[in-house]
């Protein structure tokens, strides 16, 4: 095993939440190593790069929602990071629907016949349900039958690969706001209101890709802290504590404190000696969604107006689909645009392993049969996005707080991020969580740790 000095705080992988630990630990004052096991930074928050066409690993925005952080990512990025006003929609035979949905905006698209069907299931269904065992009831409670079946549960259960029941009514995350019977009729009514105002149609993106933010966080950390070509291969443990972190199966290195934002269920499958076999049972059991991704640049100035576009229809393979250029128009050569589908997936089904030729002319496909391909298909590549989203199964929660509470006994380890606590959060929670996490720890003597606030409690 390695005999060099170990820093302060090792972090373990490259992703917003990796990256935004790396900078406040340095700022604290702490001696920081991130590993990073691709050879760039950014996780699944990266902008790439396709001939003179940029696009990111999924649809990601930066929400305003923490005046602090916000201020700190414009100290990062600077001028680049921009106001973008561009809604999203669902398609819907030959209509857009706003998306979260809205009864203003209902009210104008929908068939009288549905439309009253809609009515009569609201005046039955008074408010968002509180206590809903699953998604599908939690859906059936928030929007009656008739919007349910249109617009959700067919899309969540191609997002998430399993069967709405199954699912824990958290995958809707704020998406159901904002609908009780009482905004119904105002919107429809007396128009537009502020508690149903399209959630997404307001966010910040930098100038040069999503990626920007991932890129000016390593800038400020400082590269000379950042390992990339790190793959974690096993994390070594003595009593209360992790000792050594293995790299690419060769380099054992010695570790003081380590922040992790790798998957939970693979920090567990790291740790050596291994968990007991009833803690290993329950990290097989949960479930991560992949992303496949279909990219295309196109000869045309614009495809949509959207941020971006879901596809609620079965029949359609892909989920959603993103353009790039509207949220900044570097993202393309004048006169150009981009365009990315999303493919959620197993490894074991036909998505996952399907040829490359077949995954373009599926993509092209949807675009004919939607209305949207009028420019020629000048450049084109996929690429995949693993561990895109846990899978939150009804009881993942819990199980994921066995494994955390199994976690608990390594007094020098924490957790960090998405990922590694298994549920949703956004980028700007990360870095508040991030903030307070390394404050926390430049504030504890070393080594002898005092207990800290867990990242699941902290107040965002």
């Amino acid at each position: 095993m390695g005999t060099d000095s170990p820093p302060d705080l090792t972090v373990l992988g490259g992703g917003p939440a990796g990256l935004a630990t790396g900078l406040y630990g340095r700022r604290a004052g702490l001696d920081v190593r991130l590993l990073e096991a691709n050879d760039e930074v950014g996780g699944n928050a990266r902008t790439l790069q396709l001939g003179p066409f940029r696009y990111d690993t999924g649809a990601h925005r930066f929400h305003d929602k923490n005046d602090e952080i916000t201020a700190d990512v414009f100290d990062l990025v600077g001028d680049d990071l921009r106001r973008v006003d561009a809604p999203s929609q669902i398609c819907w035979r030959d209509r857009r629907i706003d998306f979260p949905l809205a009864p203003f905006d209902l009210l104008r698209k929908l068939p009288l016949s549905l439309l009253a069907r809609i009515a009569r299931e609201q005046f039955a269904i008074p408010r968002v349900s509180d206590n809903a065992d699953h998604f599908e009831e939690m859906a059936l409670d928030s929007y009656g039958e008739t919007l349910a079946n249109l617009f959700l549960l067919n899309y969540t259960e191609k997002l998430w690969g399993a069967d709405a029941d199954t699912l824990s009514p958290s995958v809707a995350g704020d998406r159901l706001e904002g609908l009780d019977l009482k905004t119904f009729f105002l919107e429809a009514f007396g128009g537009r209101t502020d508690k149903a105002r399209h959630l997404d149609g307001s966010f910040y993106y930098p100038r040069h890709g999503y990626g920007q933010i991932a890129e000016a966080t390593a800038d400020a950390l400082g590269r000379e802290h950042i390992r990339t070509g790190a793959r974690i291969t096993a994390l070594h443990h003595a009593g209360d504590r992790l000792t050594h972190v293995t790299i690419n199966d060769d380099d054992t290195v010695p570790a003081q404190r380590i922040v992790s934002t790798l998957p939970l269920t693979l920090l567990i499958r790291l740790l050596t000696p291994a968990p007991p076999e009833a803690i290993q049972e329950i990290a097989r059991s949960m479930r991560f969604r992949h992303l496949r991704l279909a990219v295309l640049g196109l000869d045309t100035p614009r495809l949509t107006p959207n941020a971006s576009l879901y596809f609620p229809s079965r029949d359609i393979p892909f989920t959603r689909l993103y353009e790039p250029t509207n949220r900044s128009p570097d993202m393309a050569p004048d006169g150009q645009t981009v365009v990315v589908l999303e493919l959620p997936c197993h490894r074991d089904e036909e998505a996952w392993t399907q040829s490359s030729d077949a995954h373009r002319a599926s993509a092209r496909t949807l675009l004919h049969d939607q209305d949207l391909l009028d420019a020629d298909i000048v450049a084109f590549e996929e690429n995949t996005v693993p561990f895109a989203y846990p899978i939150l199964e009804v009881g993942a929660a819990e199980k994921a707080e066995r494994l955390r509470d199994y976690l608990d006994r390594f007094k020098n380890l924490h957790l960090l991020g998405r990922s590694a606590h298994f549920r949703y959060t956004h980028v700007h929670n990360l870095y508040a969580r991030a903030k307070s996490l390394t404050h926390r720890l430049a504030d504890t003597d070393f080594p002898s740790e005092q207990p800290l606030v867990p990242e699941r409690d902290l107040i965002s």
